[in-house]
């Protein structure tokens, strides 16, 4: 699948779905924080880091990523 970058893939592999669940509700909080503080540059980081820890959970639900686990 082109949608999903490599990082998105690694992220996945690497990490079980309650790691990634954990870490997108960390990265919320950062982007609360962030976006509280009125600070571009750390909302900008923490949009990224939330991006990255989403794609790669949808992609454990994809049928590429399970095929590829057997």
């Amino acid at each position: 699948m082109g949608f999903f970058t490599a990082r998105h893939k690694r992220l996945a592999r690497k990490y079980t779905a309650s790691e990634l669940k954990d870490g997108y509700r960390y990265s919320e909080s950062e982007l609360r924080e962030a976006a509280e503080s009125g600070d571009v540059k750390a909302l900008k980081r923490a949009m990224k880091v939330h991006g990255n820890f989403e794609y790669a959970m949808l992609y454990k639900n994809t049928p590429d990523y399970k095929k590829r686990c057997k």
